[in-house]
């Protein structure tokens, strides 16, 4: 069972290290300008979610019939899906003496939310954290149980 705290502490660090990744990627993007015709950066979040052994419709009849899981393995922690663009518009800005600029003087520039992509690097941080206080807490309970086992007689 500790095995299990531990995995599923370290899957939380993994998705939101990449989390951390996407949202790094996204930022240093943003000020690059794209040319008219030309595609540009796209911003993209991280898909992440359950690692259920069982599938999402068990999982989810099994909570409306009241069932508590303790199956070993029915629940392992978070990962990441994969990347997916968003669909933000491009962030048009006037700059007639930009090479990039097209015949109105105006270049496109990716559809990077500033202040939601710092936002959701905090929450980002603050998941992170907690899942390091959940693996440190374990580990602490784990170490005092086998201080006791170790004591009896």
């Amino acid at each position: 069972m500790s095995d299990t705290l531990f995995a599923i502490a370290r899957s939380g660090m993994d998705v939101e290290r990449l989390r951390m990744e996407v949202i790094a990627q996204n930022l240093a993007n943003a000020g690059s300008a794209r040319g008219a015709g030309v595609e540009g950066y796209q911003p993209v979040r991280l898909v992440s979610g359950p690692n259920a052994a069982s599938g999402f419709e068990q999982a989810l009849g099994d909570a409306a019939r009241g069932y508590t899981v303790h199956a070993p393995g029915a629940l392992a922690g978070a990962r990441s899906y994969g990347v997916q663009a968003t669909a933000a518009p491009p962030r048009i800005v006037h700059e007639p003496a930009n090479p990039l600029a097209d015949a109105d003087g105006n270049v496109a520039y990716p559809g990077v939310d500033h202040a939601g992509e710092m936002a959701l690097m905090v929450q980002t941080q603050r998941v992170y954290e907690a899942n390091v206080v959940m693996y440190n807490s374990a580990r602490s309970m784990f170490m005092r149980a086998m201080d006791i086992g170790g004591n009896t007689p």
